[in-house]
This record gives structure tokens, sequence and C-alpha cells, in this order.
């Protein structure tokens, strides 16, 4: 399989690529956490307990969805780079759009810069970032 660019991979989900269009697609947490729910349940939400077709936001959880027949709970940031973490959405992905998209590679100090955060936090979110890139390039080479 042949290695897609950042904007390879922008193009193929409906985008030019560009900071504008992520700001547009991708701005808001709801957005992201919309995001994360399409691609937890890529052919629509089916719950794993009894097989019901929606779900909703639990009121006053964040990123906490629940089945709205069974009341089963799950969070859209489970088995990610992002579970468990307080940091908002809106800035993990910012911060994987600004890995994607750079030649060079980013740099603790300069995501820190770029989304407002420590350094360790940065640092943080890059390690669980580039962890999670691994385990899909190697689930991809098997």
């Amino acid at each position: 399989m042949a290695s897609m660019t950042g904007r390879d991979v922008a193009a193929a989900n409906g985008g030019d690529g560009t900071l504008v269009d992520w700001m547009a697609r991708f701005g808001t947490e709801e957005a992201c956490e919309e995001e994360l729910l399409r691609r937890m349940f890529p052919e629509g939400f089916r719950c794993p307990s009894c097989g019901h077709a929606r779900c909703a936001r639990v009121r006053g959880r964040a990123r906490k969805w629940q089945c709205t027949r069974c009341s089963r709970q799950f969070s859209v940031t489970a088995g990610t780079a992002m579970r468990g973490t307080k940091l908002p959405l809106v800035k993990w992905f910012l911060a994987a759009y600004l890995m994607t998209h750079s030649k060079r590679g980013v740099s603790a100090i300069e995501l820190a810069r770029h989304l407002g955060v420590s350094e360790r936090t940065a640092g943080y979110v890059l390690l669980r970032l580039r962890g999670a890139m691994a385990r899909s390039e190697s689930v991809q080479a098997a």
C-alpha cells in the first residue's frame, strides 16, 4: 500500500488540506466528538448490547455517549491516543494536523506554542500520537 501525504488524506476526506479547511471541519469540540463517533462506528451506530441504532451525548459528561434504548455508555476516546485525557479534543486534532502537515516533524516546544499548553503536555501528546501512528503502520504492513 502506498503511503499517503497529509494532503492526500485530506482530499480523501473531502477537504483541500489547508488549516482553514481543518478549522471549518474540526474547530469545535462537538465536531471532533462526532468525527470520533463516525470513525468508531463507520457503518452507523449499533449498540453492542441491544443493537439499537441511536445514541446521544450524556449531559454533564464530556465525551460520553449512550444508547437511547438500553443506556449503555461509552466514550468516543476509548481505544484512541486521546483516552483518559482532559485536554480538549480540538487541541489533539490540531496536534495531529500539525504533525502530518510538517515536512520535518514538530517538536514539543513548537507544539506547545501552537496549542497553548506546557512543553510537558505537548511532549505527552506527541508521544501518544507517535505511538498511535506507529501502531497503525504496523497493522497496515501486516
